[in-house]
């Protein structure tokens, strides 16, 4: 069982960004119900052709059919009369059955479609899980020890059930059976650092950013003795293209992906890129005028990158000052100085995890040196930062990949702030072909998603030995995909906002690298 190879799909979610009147929204959720009501229907139908089928194969040998049985003499022939035997009675029943059992699969998935494609219940569903995180708070400030134990019995749950699945353990499994609990016993954990009463976050959702702010006065510090705060950004160069021209928010994943994956290792482009870089592209248009696109990879750990763990406490602050002193913000706001962005310049920012945070940190704390139009994030906890209200903000999350719960919040449901939540799921594994005794070949099939079109898409890079961890950007650029087949409204007038912002001819991709040193020298950037 441990050498099985497993193959995922995410299904998507739309929530805010929907920018239709209420009126509208009701005309939906009217014939989105239509659609549950026939749904039922059929398969109330089904359920009475079945039973119809079964109670004729009951009484096939004690039940007469016609006249005919009844005389005694199942080959006489009665003028005007039609003979039928249970085998066929009982098989048209049964298609019968299986019709409109089709035809009920059918009219539910139009109405999930219809639902998920326009966030119908996203309002209902923020809610209740706004109440449920806030018990779940209340719960963690008031016996922190009972919570704990109470999260980690789940989370063991989670790992032996995974073993049983796979045949090994998988610590993934841990997050993914207590995606349901994170987000309020992060706000909870917050809450007591941050000095919150119980009852409190009632009245707001930046506990988490409160208990950050504490932690980093101590933290920062800290971090500047070991690491260094003198940062040397210098622009490098690629020896292979990395980050390519982006048309979508997809082409900007993907981009996202392969700058990330390249930086770590993971892909083998042979650029020549590192850690610690980012990617900054000129759009020009039409008129003459400079767009901006500025990509922004996540945590890469080493040592002397501004990227490292510690920064994200800071990214995460309720201080707009710590903020924008976090390492990570400077690196990127440098890059962006050397690399020529006007003032008035349009700019849109696309981040992965610690990226995503910094994105949002940038068009939060940075609205008055930069025109941020469109900020894009994929698995960044950026619920509480004060992004205005004139930047848009794509986010897409993964239910249980645990970092974007780390602001102990859902985003914000407004016209300009759009989530897309992804669900994690196996899918039916691919089977390879084969030559039958006859000599015949039955033919291989790739792996089957779903069971329509919309119903989830396929994660890409194959198939894997076991759970994954879904914070990879594979598992986001898929929810992401899923959510743009379902046609959604809000989504196409984020996209559109998105394209819009960098409209214009790719003239330059430029990368810039940020180390940490102890000492000055160069061009290092130093901040007090």
């Amino acid at each position: 069982m441990s050498e099985s190879t497993y193959y995922w799909q995410v299904e998507a979610s739309v929530h805010g960004g929907r920018g239709y009147a209420p009126a509208t929204l009701e005309e939906y959720t009217a014939i989105a119900k239509a659609l549950d009501d026939e749904a039922s229907g059929y398969d109330a139908l089904s359920a009475s052709w079945g039973d119809a089928a079964l109670q004729l194969q009951s009484h096939r040998t004690s039940a007469p059919m016609c006249a005919t049985l009844t005389a005694g003499d199942p080959s006489a022939v009665t003028p005007g009369h039609t003979t039928l035997s249970y085998t066929t009675l009982g098989a048209r029943c049964t298609e019968h059955a299986a019709a409109c059992r089709r035809l009920s699969i059918e009219l539910s998935d139009t109405a999930s479609l219809l639902i998920r494609a326009h966030s119908l219940y996203s309002e209902a569903e923020l809610a209740v899980r706004r109440t449920f995180t806030e018990l779940i708070q209340a719960g963690t400030q008031w016996k922190p020890g009972h919570a704990l134990i109470g999260t980690a019995a789940v989370a063991l749950g989670g790992l032996i059930s995974g073993w049983v699945i796979e045949g090994k353990p998988n610590a993934s499994w841990m997050s993914t059976s207590t995606y349901g609990l994170q987000e309020g016993v992060m706000s909870g954990i917050g809450s007591m650092v941050g000095g919150i009463a119980i009852g409190e976050g009632m009245k707001h959702t930046d506990e988490v950013n409160a208990g950050a702010g504490k932690i980093a006065n101590v933290s920062g510090p800290v971090k500047d003795i070991l690491q260094g705060n003198h940062l040397d950004v210098k622009e490098v160069y690629a020896r292979t293209e990395v980050v390519r021209s982006s048309g979508s928010v997809g082409d900007a994943m993907e981009n996202l992906r392969r700058l990330a994956e390249e930086r770590l290792g993971k892909i083998n482009l042979d650029s020549g890129l590192e850690y610690g870089t980012v990617a900054v592209q000129r759009y020009e248009r039409t008129d003459g005028t400079n767009a901006w696109l500025v990509t922004i990879p996540g945590t890469d750990g080493k040592a002397d990158s501004p990227f490292g763990w510690e920064q994200n406490v800071e990214l995460m602050s309720d201080d707009r000052e710590r903020r924008m002193r976090a390492d990570s913000v400077r690196m990127v706001t440098e890059a962006m100085q050397q690399a020529g962005i006007g003032k008035d310049e349009p700019v849109a920012l696309i981040g992965h995890s610690q990226g995503g945070i910094v994105a949002a940190t940038i068009a939060s704390d940075w609205a008055d040196d930069y025109s941020i139009e469109h900020v894009v994030t994929a698995g960044s906890p950026v619920a509480n930062h004060p992004i205005p209200e004139k930047t848009w903000v794509t986010s897409v999350e993964i239910d249980d990949e645990l970092v974007a719960a780390l602001d102990g919040a859902s985003n914000p449901d407004s016209d300009h702030w759009l989530t897309v939540r992804g669900h994690v799921s196996p899918a039916p594994a691919a089977t390879p072909g084969t030559i039958n005794d006859d000599g015949s070949c039955t033919p291989a099939t790739a792996p089957i998603y779903g069971r329509n079109a919309y119903a989830a898409a396929p994660v890409a890079g194959g198939g894997t030995d076991g759970r994954e961890i879904s914070h990879w950007i594979k598992y986001h650029q898929a929810a992401y995909g899923n959510a743009t087949d379902l046609g959604s409204p809000a989504l196409q007038r984020h996209e559109q906002h998105f394209q819009q912002t960098i409209t214009g001819e790719l003239k330059e991709t430029r990368y810039f690298q940020g180390r940490m040193t102890q000492h000055t020298s160069g061009s290092r950037l130093e901040v007090p």
